[in-house]
Order: structure tokens, then C-alpha cells, then sequence
């Protein structure tokens, strides 16, 4: 059924100016944008929006969903003590189920503050893959992948490639690999990787020089030389990449997942984001997981991000290129029609609520201002992905399931208390 979203004021990109108009969609597309859409044969569904502001719903390019079950834990450790001797344990005793209602709960966080796609890297995938499909997010999955030995990593991407059989381009997922981090895949694993990329025509995401002690176990040359550049890659963090490594980014066309608020919690430091944009690098934005930042707030990146960059000089990084980074740039990363609000492209919108003290003086000429640096989160009206509601005014219209708290905090104290039985 066709859709008319009405009297809403619309910002269709980071660089457009906000105007009062209609859209028209369907079949999950975006078929017009213009001032009063009339409902010409009386069959399309009309929806009122007024007073709110329909955006590009945000896109989030890295983060691990179900790590929502280790939420607080670990606050105070580096990147070392926190992985090996906070998250592996834990990670030793997941199941599906278990990251089912992990993956659960960080979904419906992220669709409340308008994320409507998520790049994800994690365990146990098919738990996740059935908690995106339950709520109607768009999701990007990938099984991470580490070697310990060849009966390991064969069942890994054997997973894998179950989970691309079973999911590829079904209910808004695509499934690719995820190849933790170098110091967890050797050279002629990343090789492989690169050829399977391929084969299946999809993307790869990894982990690259996250903390500083990186650089003393790998290069980015001998990265190049593996061929995994060659497929689409998105590289988290690169915190602590130079000019020379942003050269190869740039010439490969990777893009960076930038995540300030974990890398700043886990003491790796604030990337040189201002840097890769001059080097024409595509640099995209990501919550990381609960474990590690512990909101999945996109707003909060955002605006973090920005303030970071201004500590180099307020003119240096301008409002606009945070908007980028939350959509477009996503959007190019995954080659897909999402990032904007263009006649063609996916029917993915946050809607947010303007009528709110956060948004006075309500000029159009400041409400990007209001949306990087003011706008909370709690203010999203609605979520759409592919012209379907998934979040709306506190609900999740396709959530069928209403035991998921109780029954999430059932399978945390059962994992917790494994946990204290082993040490």
C-alpha cells in the first residue's frame, strides 16, 4: 500500500535546506517528495506528521549487538585486559538464544534513536540474524573471525557461509565476512578471506589499529598485499593510523568506522578524523558495542565527534560533515540507496518530535545546529525502514514477542553466574 507522510518539514541530505513537504511511498521507496501530495484515488495511507521533522534514518557502521549482555562490566581496563580477560571468557559461553535476546535488546535501542541500519561483527549470528529479522531493522552481519587452529577456523567460515545461505539479501540483511583484527587472523587467513569476499560478491569489516601497540604488530602494506582491499571493506576505529596508512586507505577506497566514544573509554585515544577527510577518505560513524561505550547512541557519536575534530580549530569540522558521517556516508559504504531522502531510495526516515524546549528558537535556519550538538535522542518520534514503521511512539510494531526484558534478564544471570562458577 502507498504511504503520503504529511506536513512534515523534511531535511533530505546534510547539505539541503529544511523544507515543509510531503512524501510518497511505495513498495518500501521513496517515489515523491513535494508540497501537498494529493491522495488522488482515496487508497493511499495519510499520516500526519506535523510538528515533526522526518531525516535520513541513521546508519551505524560498527557496532556488536549483542554484547548488550556485558554492559558495565570492564569500565575501568585497557583494550588488552578488557578482550582477554573481561569479554573472551564471557564470549566461551554464548549460545544462539543468548544472543538472540542480547541482539534483542541493543536493536530496539538503536530503532528508538532512529538507527535503521547496523553494520554488525559477533558470535553466534544466527541468534542475531533472527532478532534483526523480528524487528525490521536493516542489518549488515558478519560472524567475527579469529584463527587458533584450522579445525576452528574452517568451522568459522563454514558459519559464515551457512549464514550468507540462509540470510543474503533476506528480511533487510546481508551477510558478509568479518575478520576480527589482524592480530587474530595471520596474513595468509586475511588472504583467504579477500578471495571469499570476492567469490560471494559481498563486503568484509575489521578491526585496524584500534590501540597504539598495533603498529608493532602489523602493517598496513602488508594488509594491501593480502587483496582483502580490493573487495568493499569497512575498517574500525584506525585511531592510530599515519599519513602513510591513510594513503592506502584512500587509494583502496576503505571506508573508516569511526567510534569516539569507545575509543576514548578504552584509553586508545581520539582518531585523526580530520586528517582522513582530507586524504578524501569515506569515514562513517559507529557505536561500537554495549560492552564498550555502553550507549548505542548515534546522536552522542555524532555530536562527539564534532566537538573532538573543533579541539583542532571550531572551522575545521562543520556541521555538515557530522550529518555525513551518521548518513551518506554510510550509504556509500554499503553501496546501497539510504543516507538521503531522494525520489529512488529506500524509505528509511527518523522522525523526530520538534515541538520540545530542545529545539527553541524553532528556525530552520538552526535545526541542523539542534541536531548535532542539541537534539537529544529521547526525542524520536518514529523509525521507518523499507516504508515500514519499526518503531512508533514507544512501540515496536513488529516485535510479536512482550516477555523479552524478563526474559533477557533471565539468560543474563544464568550467564553471569557461569561466569563465578568458573573462577
Amino acid at each position: 500500500m502507498k504511504k503520503i507522510l504529511k506536513n512534515a518539514y523534511v531535511l533530505m541530505s546534510a547539505d539541503a535546506e529544511i523544507k515543509k513537504m510531503d512524501i510518497l511511498i511505495e513498495n518500501g521507496i521513496i517515489i515523491e517528495i513535494e508540497e501537498n501530495i494529493e491522495n488522488e484515488d482515496n487508497t493511499v495511507e495519510l499520516i500526519d506528521l506535523k510538528d515533526k521533522l522526518i531525516l535520513p534514518g541513521f546508519i551505524n557502521t560498527h557496532t556488536h549487538l549483542a554484547m548488550s549482555l556485558f554492559r558495565g562490566i570492564g569500565d575501568d581496563l585497557t583494550l588488552k585486559e578488557w578482550l582477554f580477560d573481561v569479554m573472551f571468557p564471557r564470549e566461551e559461553l554464548l549460545t544462539d538464544e543468548l544472543t538472540y535476546y542480547g541482539s534483542l535488546i541493543s536493536t530496539m535501542e538503536m530503532l528508538s534513536k532512529g538507527t535503521t541500519t547496523i553494520v554488525d561483527m559477533y558470535l553466534f549470528m544466527n541468534g542475531t540474524a533472527e532478532a534483526v529479522k523480528d524487528l525490521g531493522v536493516r542489518a549488515y552481519l558478519t560472524r567475527g573471525l579469529g584463527y587458533d587452529n584450522d579445525e576452528g577456523w574452517k568451522r568459522r567460515i563454514d558459519e559464515t557461509i551457512e549464514l550468507f545461505e540462509k540470510y543474503h539479501n533476506k528480511y533487510n540483511i546481508k551477510v558478509g565476512f568479518g575478520p576480527h583484527a589482524p592480530y587474530t587472523c595471520p596474513m595468509n587467513k586475511l588472504e583467504e578471506i579477500a578471495e571469499l569476499t570476492e567469490k560471494y560478491d559481498t563486503f568484509a569489516t575489521i578491526h585496524l589499529y584500534e590501540a597504539k601497540h598495533e603498529r608493532d604488530m602489523y602493517s598496513f602494506e602488508d594488509l594491501e598485499k593480502t587483496g582483502l582491499f580490493k573487495n568493499n571493506v569497512i575498517a574500525a576505529h584506525c585511531v592510530h593510523v599515519d599519513d602513510k596508512d591513510m594513503k592506502i586507505l584512500a587509494r583502496n577506497e576503505i571506508t573508516v568506522a569511526h567510534n569516539p566514544s569507545s575509543n576514548l573509554k578504552l584509553g586508545n585515544g581520539i582518531a585523526p578524523i580530520i586528517k582522513m577527510l582530507e586524504h578524501e577518505i569515506n569515514v562513517t560513524l559507529g557505536t561500537d558495542g554495549a560492552a564498550s561505550n555502553n550507549t548505542l547512541n548515534l546522536w552522542e557519536e555524532m555530536r562527539l565527534a564534532a566537538l573532538l575534530q573543533k579541539s583542532y580549530g571550531p572551522e575545521k569540522f562543520k556541521t555538515e560533515e557530522a550529518l555525513r558521517m551518521v548518513w551518506e556516508n554510510g550509504g556509500y559504504a554499503l553501496n546501497e540507496k539510504i543516507g538521503r531522502i531522494e525520489e529512488g531510495y529506500k524509505a528509511d526516515f527518523a522522525v523526530i518530535d520538534i515541538n520540545n524546549i530542545e529545539f527553541y528558537p524553532v528556525d530552520l535556519n538552526r535545526l541542523k545546529s539542534h541536531i548535532v550538538y542539541s537534539a537529544p535522542s529521547n526525542r524520536v518520534y518514529a523509525t521507518m525502514v523499507n516504508g515500514e514503521w519499526v518503531y512508533y511512539n514507544g512501540e515496536f510494531p513488529k516485535l510479536k514477542e512482550n516477555n523479552y526484558y524478563e526474559k533477557f534478564h533471565e539468560l543474563y544471570t544464568n550467564l553471569e553466574n557461569k561466569i563465578k562458577e568458573k573462577e
